[in-house]
C-alpha cells in the first residue's frame, strides 16, 4: 500500500529453502551492502569482491556470476542466524561504515558534500529526507490562517498537499480532471509507462513494493490514487475546476484565484501562496504541418488517445518516433492492418531488458524481509541514474568528434547503442541505417527499451518512413517525394508545448504584469520556482528542472517543495505577509544555467529538440549534477527576497 513504506522490511519466518530460493534474484553489490548493515561487518567488503563500472548500468556493477554465488552463500548464512535469533532490530551503522559501503558500490571517492547527500536522500539517517522542520514553533491558528491554493492534483500536486498538511497549513489543491494523478491519469495510450526505474519514481514518503521495474500507466495511476486517499487528501481537492487567473492583490500581499467549473461558472479563492504544479508536459503540440485538420478520419494526439476506436484492421498512419510513439506502437501493431510510422529523427535507444519485465517473486522477498536491502537497492539505481551517468553526457572541448558525441564517454554510449541496433536488425542494412541518429546521444531523451521497438520495424504490417512530409490530406500523408500514404486513422505522436509553462492561465503579478507576456517563448525562474515580480508564487517542476537521463523528476519537485516550505516557514519567522526574489539572484543564477546547458549533450549546437525554445536556448533541463540541485534548495537564503 502507498500509505506503507518499503524501506521498512517484515521478520523472516520461511525456511532455508525459501531464503535460499530467495537469494537467486539477489543484487549481489546490495545484498553485501545489506548484510553490512545488518551485522556492522565492514570486512565483508574488504575481500576479493570488488565492482567494476566500466559497463554501463551493471546493476550487477561487475560482480562476475562466481562472485555472486560467494555473496548468495554468505547472505544465506547471515540471513539464517538473523531468523534463528528472532529477528533483533539492526544496530545503528557508524557513518564510517555508511561511507565505506558508499565506497564500495560506486567504485570511487566521494567527497563529503556527496557523501551527506547520498545518505540523506536514501534515508539511512533520517527517515524524512524532504521534510521541513519548525512549523510546530507556530500556533496553530496562525498557520491555519495561512491558505495556499496549488493549482493541479499530479505527482507535484499531491506532493504539495502532503508536505503542507504535515506543516498544518490551509491548502485548496485545484484539478481541472475527475480525478488525481495528472499525466498518469490523462494519458491511457497503449504501452504508457514510466521510463525512469520505478523503484526511484516514487515520493520518498510513500516507498512502495512495485510489480514491474519500468510500471505501466494503469499501476501509477493507482499509486499516485492511493497516496489521495491514504494521506487524507481527497477533502482538500477541488476535481472539474480549472485555474483560468490569479491575480497579485499588492495591498494585502495575497492571490486572488480565479476558477471555473466545467458549466463555466466562476468562484474566487483567496490565496496567502499559489503554487503551480502544472508541470511542463500538459498541453499537447500538433505539427506545424499544412493541411493539419484536413484528414477526414480519426484524427488524434497521444495525449488524447481514442479509446473506444477498433484498430483492427485499419491503416495507422503515426507521426513521431518519440517515447510516447515507442510505447504504443508495438500495441498497435499487433491489432492493426498496417502501421505507418513517419520518423523526422531516429531516437537513441537504450538497451534495457527488464524494460516490460515484472518484478520476480524472490526479489520482493527480499525487499520486504531484508533489512535495509531496500534502501540500498533505491541507492544503487539513484546513483546509477543520476550522479553516476553524469560524465556521459558532460561536453569535453578536446574532444574531436562533436558532430556525433561530445566526449569519449558519450561516445562510448554511443557505440553501445548501435551495437544494440545492429543486434536486433540484424541484416537490414537499410533499417539499420534509418535508425542510428545523428546527434550526440543524450542530446535528445534518451530512450529505454528491451529491442521491442526494433523488432516491431521488422514486422510485416509495419513501414518506417524517413521522407519528409509535405503536408496533412484528406486521406493519409503527404511525403515530399510525391507519395500519399492512406490511412483510416492519424495519430499524433509530437509531444507538447513544454516553454508553455503555467498556460494558458493568466497570472498577473505586480503591475499585474501578467507572467505569459513576461515569459514568451522564454520562461526563466530562480530554482526553477520563482519569479521577480511575482510575490508568493512558486512553481514545481519549472524551468530548468526537467532531467534527460541523471534522475527522477520526482526528485526535483522534492527539492523544489522542500524549498517552497522553507519559504512559507521564513515568511512566518519574518512576521511577513510576502516574499519575493531579488531579480538580480535570478538573472546571475540564469546566466549559470545557460552556461552549464552549453557544456551538456543536448545543449549541443548541432541538436534540435524541445528542450530548446525557438532561439535555441535550453529552457526546460538541469545542467548540473543532482547534488547542486539538493544543496541550492536546501535553506532558502533570506538574502535572495525582497520582504513585505
Amino acid at each position: 500500500m502507498a500509505s506503507g513504506n518499503y524501506f521498512d522490511w517484515d521478520p523472516i519466518h520461511d525456511d532455508d529453502d525459501v531464503i535460499r530460493s530467495a537469494l537467486e534474484h539477489a543484487n549481489a553489490p546490495v545484498t553485501l551492502a545489506a548484510l553490512v548493515h545488518l551485522t556492522g561487518d565492514v570486512e565483508l567488503l574488504r575481500g576479493d569482491i570488488r565492482v567494476d563500472h566500466s559497463r554501463a548500468r551493471d546493476l550487477q556493477c561487475g560482480i562476475s556470476t562466481e562472485q555472486q554465488a560467494i555473496v548468495r552463500t554468505r547472505a544465506l548464512e547471515v540471513l539464517a542466524d538473523y531468523r534463528d535469533r528472532g529477528c533483533p532490530a539492526p544496530p545503528r551503522l557508524a557513518t564510517e561504515s555508511l561511507r565505506e559501503i558508499l565506497r564500495f558500490i560506486t567504485g570511487q571517492e566521494l567527497d563529503e558534500d556527496c557523501v551527506r547527500f547520498l545518505i540523506e536522500e536514501s534515508e539511512f539517517e533520517n527517515d524524512d529526507a524532504y521534510g521541513v522542520g519548525g512549523f510546530d514553533t507556530i500556533p496553530a491558528d496562525i498557520r491555519h490562517r495561512f491558505h495556499v491554493v496549488v493549482v493541479g492534483a499530479g505527482m507535484s500536486g499531491l506532493l504539495a498537499g502532503y508536505r503542507l498538511k504535515q506543516a498544518g497549513l490551509s491548502f485548496t489543491i485545484v484539478e481541472r480532471s475527475s480525478e488525481v494523478g495528472g499525466t498518469w491519469h490523462e494519458n491511457v495510450y497503449p504501452g504508457c509507462r514510466v521510463d525512469n526505474p520505478s523503484h526511484v519514481y516514487e515520493y520518498s514518503f510513500a516507498r512502495h513494493d512495485w510489480p514491474q521495474y519500468y510500471c505501466a500507466q494503469p499501476v501509477l495511476k493507482s499509486y499516485f490514487e492511493r497516496c489521495a486517499s491514504d494521506f487524507g487528501l481527497r477533502p482538500h481537492i477541488l476535481f472539474e475546476r480549472e485555474v483560468v487567473g490569479a491575480d497579485f492583490d499588492e495591498a494585502s500581499g495575497t492571490w486572488d484565484v480565479t476558477l471555473q467549473d466545467r458549466g463555466g461558472t466562476t468562484t474566487t479563492l483567496k490565496a496567502n501562496a499559489l503554487i503551480c504544479a502544472t508541470g511542463q508536459l500538459n498541453q499537447p503540440r500538433l505539427p506545424d504541418l499544412d493541411g493539419v485538420g484536413a484528414f477526414e478520419g480519426p484524427a488524434f494526439h497521444s495525449a488524447r488517445w481514442d479509446s473506444t476506436l477498433d484498430l483492427s484492421g485499419k491503416r495507422v498512419a503515426v507521426i513521431g518516433t518519440g517515447a510516447t510513439a515507442m510505447q504504443f506502437v508495438p500495441e498497435i501493431a499487433r491489432q492493426a492492418g498496417e502501421v505507418i510510422v513517419f520518423q523526422r529523427t531516429p531516437p537513441w535507444i537504450y538497451p534495457s531488458p527488464d524494460y516490460r519485465a515484472s518484478v520476480p517473486a524472490g526479489e520482493h522477498w527480499l525487499i520486504n524481509h531484508v533489512p535495509y536491502y531496500a534502501r540500498w537497492y533505491h541507492f544503487l539505481l539513484f546513483w546509477l541514474d543520476g550522479e553516476g551517468l553524469y560524465a556521459s553526457v558532460t561536453k569535453d572541448p578536446a574532444w574531436p568528434h562533436q558532430e556525433r558525441s561530445v566526449s569519449a564517454a558519450n561516445d562510448a554510449l554511443r557505440k553501445l547503442m548501435i551495437r544494440s541496433i545492429q543486434r536486433e536488425l540484424d541484416g537490414d542494412e537499410e533499417l539499420i541505417a534509418a535508425s542510428i541518429p545523428k546527434h550526440p546521444p543524450c542530446g535528445k531523451r534518451l530512450l529505454l527499451d528491451d529491442g521491442t521497438w526494433y523488432r516491431t520495424l521488422r514486422r510485416d504490417n509495419v513501414q518506417l518512413v524517413t521522407e519528409t512530409i509535405d503536408r496533412i490530406a484528406a486521406g493519409g500523408v503527404l511525403t515530399t517525394d510525391g507519395v500519399e500514404h492512406s490511412a483510416d486513422v492519424l495519430v499524433y505522436a509530437t509531444g507538447f508545448h513544454a516553454s508553455r509553462f503555467l498556460w494558458p492561465m493568466r497570472i498577473r503579478g505586480r503591475d499585474r504584469r501578467d507572467i505569459r507576456e513576461h515569459w514568451g517563448d522564454d520562461p526563466r525562474a530562480y530554482l526553477g520556482i520563482v519569479v521577480p515580480g511575482y510575490p508568493n508564487l512558486f512553481c514545481l517542476y519549472g524551468p530548468n528542472t526537467n532531467i534527460v537521463i541523471t534522475g527522477s523528476t520526482i526528485f526535483f519537485s522534492e527539492c523544489g517543495m522542500h524549498y517552497v516550505m522553507g519559504c512559507i516557514r521564513m515568511l512566518f519567522e519574518n512576521g511577513c505577509r510576502s516574499l519575493e526574489c531579488r531579480k538580480e539572484v535570478h538573472d546571475a543564477y540564469n546566466v549559470v544555467i545557460d552556461e552549464g546547458n552549453l557544456q551538456v549533450a543536448w545543449g549541443a549546437p548541432n541538436v534540435r529538440s524541445w528542450y530548446k525554445n525557438k532561439a535555441g536556448r535550453v529552457t526546460q533541463n538541469w545542467p548540473f549534477k543532482l547534488l547542486e540541485y539538493w544543496n541550492r534548495t536546501r535553506t532558502p537564503d533570506q538574502e535572495h527576497f525582497h520582504f513585505s
